[in-house]
């Protein structure tokens, strides 16, 4: 028994679907790393605020 496929197994379609999905997790990571940056930011300029 065949069956039928209906997709193309190309390396170029991994490898679209690769970048993708490394630009979406890099899509939804950055609010959290700018935020974190933005804490750390301001604990070290609360820290030199008094001197």
């Amino acid at each position: 028994m065949q069956f039928a496929v209906c997709y193309d197994h190309s390396g170029i379609d991994l490898a679209r679907s690769i970048l993708f999905d490394v630009t979406a997790f890099l899509a939804l990571m950055a609010p959290l790393a700018i935020a974190r940056l933005m804490e750390i930011s301001r604990q070290d300029a609360a820290r030199l605020q008094p001197a």
